[in-house]
């Protein structure tokens, strides 16, 4: 399966390797991906660029090839998915590599303790810089764009461990809780994500300069000033997905949903970027009135309504 991996979805030597020899962990790299894709197509469901050309992998299209806001969103998320997969699965006893999270080195704030089973960020992001890394080492180290990808997966695996929260259990008589077990634990997938498209609205742009015997990426602009290392970077103005041009990797917006009520990407003025769009009604078919029966069923109607939906010319 390693080497079917690797002719089929581009797994590098270093990649085949590890999934030889850390077998019990390449469910979870798979449901990575699976998550990777889903939650990407969620987080901009209302943008032009709708992350729908991720699907192409690993034969990627030119929008996350060239160095666009869009591919450092799908690395720092795909580096992200990653680390978040495998430090639950840790955390779940999954995995006979890695367990539960060591404590938290800061004291116990309030009535609590720590304990329970936190989730393995350390090791998740380990793991997830061996096997995501290594796929960008085929190319110089100086090279600007190996600095560009692995400041991209450097961010995704920053930005799980920053979205650690203190989750807690009661202990005591009736729920008294006397005493409250504490431990960090990661939120859904879907927060990290929501986090990323944040940094993705305030992306540096950067060029390579010289500097010394070396090269750096540096912001295109001396008002912009420096980055830090979890911010997110570009090097190429993205295309305005507008229309469908497959040298750019844009698939156009001319049949996509819209909002007629929006103001914001979602709405018909600037998803079909002024083309205008056409109102087509479609019945819509639901559960509706379920009652729940003494004991154990709920039974429910089936309503039907016919809605308007919009499309962009």
């Amino acid at each position: 399966m390693c080497r079917k991996a690797r002719v089929h979805f581009g797994l590098v030597r270093r990649q085949t390797k590890l999934c030889r020899t850390a077998s019990q962990a390449m469910p979870h790299i798979a449901r990575a991906a699976a998550q990777t894709v889903a939650t990407c197509q969620n987080v901009f469901a209302d943008r032009r660029w709708n992350c729908t050309s991720i699907e192409a992998a690993p034969n990627f299209t030119p929008d996350i090839t060239t160095g666009t806001r869009e591919q450092a969103y799908v690395y720092a998320l795909s580096s992200a998915a990653v680390t978040y997969t495998i430090a639950r699965a840790c955390s779940s006893g999954a995995l006979f590599h890695c367990s539960c999270a060591s404590p938290p080195r800061d004291p116990p704030n309030g009535n609590f303790k720590w304990g329970g089973c936190g989730d393995n960020v350390r090791w998740g992001s380990q793991f997830g810089k061996q096997f995501t890394d290594c796929a960008e080492k085929r190319g110089a180290r100086t090279q600007p764009r190996y600095s560009l990808l692995t400041e991209h997966l450097t961010t995704g695996r920053q930005a799980v461990g920053s979205s650690l929260v203190t989750q807690c259990k009661c202990h005591g008589v009736s729920g008294s809780c006397n005493i409250k077990t504490c431990w960090r634990a990661l939120p859904t997938l879907a927060e990290i994500g929501e986090r990323l498209k944040r940094k993705f609205a305030v992306a540096t742009e950067v060029i390579s300069r010289r500097v010394g015997a070396g090269r750096k990426l540096l912001p295109a602009s001396s008002a912009m000033g420096l980055y830090n290392e979890d911010d997110l970077i570009y090097m190429t103005k993205s295309p305005d997905y507008c229309i469908r041009d497959a040298r750019i990797g844009s698939l156009g917006t001319r049949g996509r949903l819209c909002n007629t009520t929006s103001q914001g990407y979602d709405s018909c003025e600037d998803m079909c970027c002024g083309r205008g769009y056409r109102t087509i009604r479609v019945e819509k078919v639901q559960r509706c009135k379920c009652k729940y029966h003494w004991c154990c069923y709920v039974q429910c109607e089936t309503c039907r309504a016919w809605v308007d939906t919009h499309e962009c010319n």
